[in-house]
């Protein structure tokens, strides 16, 4: 974990209400692992005071990519910083990480949550697994990612609620054209990862959660869940990957 400034080489509108942020980091990208996530300021002043968690969603030539829908201050702030500025990171954060065993996986993301799952992608790809991605969101202003799809050369398949995009449906009427031999990971909405708790084996079955921190490393335990025994844990810090059966959404 370090804390650096690192450099805005691009910050732009990939939709009307998602970013793509690249930012130099020489410092972290060399660490990172698939699952992990950066603590990024917003801002400059200490209006809004703290930072905000993000994932990794790539790495290239000590990039880090990461990106973000809109959706208050803080990222609305965020995206306006120019290129050639700095911006202050921590990271990379989080222990509890993606299961990178078996040989078929399949990788669910519900609207941003994509974006937890793109690096893992490569990964598995990297180590001659094969891999297949079920992009779901409630309508098409909401599937913002598919380029990065279609560039990195991944099979896939999109559904929306509203039948704006893709296929209509949920995401969770995909999975019966996958039997137990995939490995699951998951990262989107609470509702999308509760829904595939029920439908999937949980020892196949990983998720990404997300929630809101404030430090990123385990001291403030704003981002605690309670685990199969009870006990809460951190999603910055056991996580913010756990096997299904392992904590209770």
């Amino acid at each position: 974990m370090k804390d650096i400034k690192g450099k805005v080489l691009e910050n732009i509108p990939i939709s009307s209400r998602t970013y793509m942020m690249r930012v130099l980091a020489p410092q972290i990208a060399p660490y990172v692992r698939p699952g992990q996530f950066v603590m990024v300021k917003v801002s400059h002043t200490k209006d809004p005071i703290g930072r905000r968690a993000f994932a990794i969603a790539d790495i290239k030539e000590d990039s880090l990519f990461i990106f973000y829908d809109v959706v208050g201050r803080g990222t609305e702030l965020l995206s306006s910083l120019p290129r050639g500025s700095q911006v202050d990171i921590l990271g990379p954060l989080g222990k509890g990480l993606f299961n990178l065993d078996g040989d078929k996986h399949l990788l669910v993301g519900g609207g941003i949550g994509l974006a937890g799952l793109t690096l893992l992608g490569k990964e598995l790809r990297k180590a001659g697994k094969k891999v297949f991605f079920l992009y779901g969101a409630r309508s098409k202003e909401h599937i913002s990612m598919e380029n990065w799809l279609k560039e990195e050369g991944f099979d896939y398949a999109i559904y929306t609620e509203d039948g704006s995009y893709g296929k209509k449906g949920l995401i969770t009427d995909a999975l019966s054209d996958f039997d137990s031999s995939w490995v699951v990971s998951a990262c989107g909405p609470k509702g999308m990862l509760k829904a595939l708790k029920k439908l999937i084996d949980p020892n196949r079955l990983y998720l990404s959660l997300e929630s809101r921190m404030a430090c990123g490393w385990g001291v403030c335990l704003g981002c605690v869940v309670k685990n199969k025994e009870g006990h809460y844990v951190r999603v910055c810090y056991e996580g913010p990957v756990f096997r299904a059966d392992e904590v209770i959404l």
